[in-house]
């Protein structure tokens, strides 16, 4: 016959476990760490990566540098000639060339004109701005205006080239354009509003209040009167 051998009895439970010595498991000990969060490892993932060009193209930085700014007007600058090649599509020719300079030229006239009167007036009643600042609110306010028309071109040259009638193509393009601008003068307002103090007395956030609200109307004024007459689809460039 053959000998059995004996039959060893293991505790399973936990806590046979634990008075035979064997450590507690971290999760169940009252002072252990919690549990990071599910999206605690995918956050500084997110972090690492680089930004897209529209975010560091509308991107607040918290100093001025006039290279950047420069750069950043350009692009906003090149991204409405855009619109403005799709404006042109419906005559064709050199009225692309029209378009493509007109469309942004509205821009520049109010950047050159419209923004160092509304700084000279903001001065008067005190308000802290430097030109670095004021340089930095500009571009950032055309970049915002050309990504907006930039993405609106492809839909305006369906509409002008697609449109049986000359009013309605001019109606659409015109629409477009405010919509470009408004966002770029909301855009700068808001950026130069921020830097101004609210601490000071009645009359100065009034003159604030009032100056902000003349430019923007000057700025529509200024930038519908460049449109119409550099535009030929709008009646402007001779034809």
């Amino acid at each position: 016959m053959q000998a059995q051998a004996p039959c060893l009895l293991i505790p399973t439970s936990p806590e046979a476990g634990t008075e035979a010595g064997a450590p507690e498991p971290a999760a169940l000990r009252d002072d252990a760490p919690p549990p990071p969060p599910a999206g605690a490892a995918v956050e500084p993932a997110a972090r690492a990566g680089h930004p897209s060009w529209t975010a560091s193209l509308l991107a607040e930085r918290p100093a001025a540098e006039l290279r950047q700014d420069l750069s950043r007007f350009g692009a906003g600058v090149g991204l409405a000639s855009l619109y403005g090649l799709a404006l042109g599509a419906r005559q064709g020719g050199v009225s692309f060339v029209h378009h493509a300079a007109g469309v942004p030229a509205a821009m520049i006239a109010v950047a050159c004109l419209g923004v160092p009167a509304l700084t000279i007036v903001l001065t008067l009643f005190d308000a802290p701005l430097d030109p670095s600042r004021v340089l930095s609110a500009t571009a950032r306010a055309a970049a915002a205006t050309g990504l907006v028309l930039g993405g609106l071109a492809p839909a305006a040259a369906l509409f002008v080239v697609t449109s049986g009638s000359h009013g309605t193509a001019a109606l659409m393009g015109l629409l477009g354009l405010s919509v470009g601008g408004a966002i770029g003068v909301r855009v700068l307002l808001r950026d130069l509003g921020a830097a101004l103090r609210r601490d000071q007395g009645l009359l100065s956030r009034s003159g604030y209040t009032a100056a902000l609200l003349g430019f923007a109307v000057f700025a529509v004024a200024l930038a519908l009167r460049v449109w119409v007459d550099t535009l030929p689809l709008l009646g402007g460039g001779g034809s």
